[in-house]
């Protein structure tokens, strides 16, 4: 089962960012951050097909993954909509809306028909703090709500407080709901790597009053 994809380059994500010492994720952080000095406003949108490319070259996807690619498949079969941020026509963040939920059998037991925020990521890591997570994050609340969903949910590994942090101070609340964060992902030799993370799941009311940015 797949909760979570493979590990990215993030704001406020499952897992921890991965190094930057592979050549292209340091060019394409160095290539974004040149223009991110004075950055224009964030847009938000749903992923488009001619996003794909321009998306794997500022924000490259780890081994052989085709996350992207596989995040927009998903969300052509209706089963997320892919979020995208952008400033200055350039992409600095993503998230997705998984509509049927954390697949993880505890969280679907207590939390059955909850839509879960998913593979939320910043990059490049200049940008971070400066609200772009907590704008996707309330986007993607935003169209829960008006899908007509009171709650919504989200997986948070437990090697990764500063993530909890965030959530917590912008109204998600703890649960007690513990399961493996499962998810599998091509390395750069395409071999497959199993992951199984130990998490917990937060939710947050929709009727409550948004907290401000990050």
């Amino acid at each position: 089962m797949t909760t979570t994809p493979p590990p990215d380059p993030t704001d406020s994500p499952n897992s921890p960012s991965p190094s930057l010492a592979s050549p292209s994720l340091a060019s394409a952080s160095a290539s974004a951050a040149s223009s991110s000095d004075s950055p224009g406003p964030v847009r938000i949108r749903p992923c488009l097909p001619t996003d794909l490319d321009i998306l794997e070259r500022h924000m490259p996807s780890p081994g052989r993954t085709r996350r992207h690619a596989d995040r927009f498949d998903r969300q052509e079969q209706g089963l997320t909509t892919f979020l995208t941020a952008w400033i200055d026509d350039v992409p600095v963040g993503t998230a997705q809306i998984l509509w049927q939920g954390c697949a993880a059998p505890e969280v679907q037991a207590r939390f059955p028909g909850c839509p879960e925020l998913n593979g939320l990521g910043i990059w490049p890591p200049d940008l971070r703090s400066r609200g772009i997570g907590t704008a996707l994050i309330r986007a993607v609340e935003q169209r829960v709500r008006e899908a007509g969903h009171d709650l919504i949910g989200l997986g948070v590994d437990d090697d990764n407080p500063r993530a909890a942090a965030l959530y917590l101070r912008i109204g998600y609340r703890e649960t007690g709901c513990r399961y493996l964060d499962r998810y599998a992902y091509l390395d750069a030799d395409g071999v497959r790597q199993e992951v199984a993370d130990p998490a917990r799941f937060l939710v947050r009311s929709l009727g409550e009053a948004s907290a401000g940015p990050e």
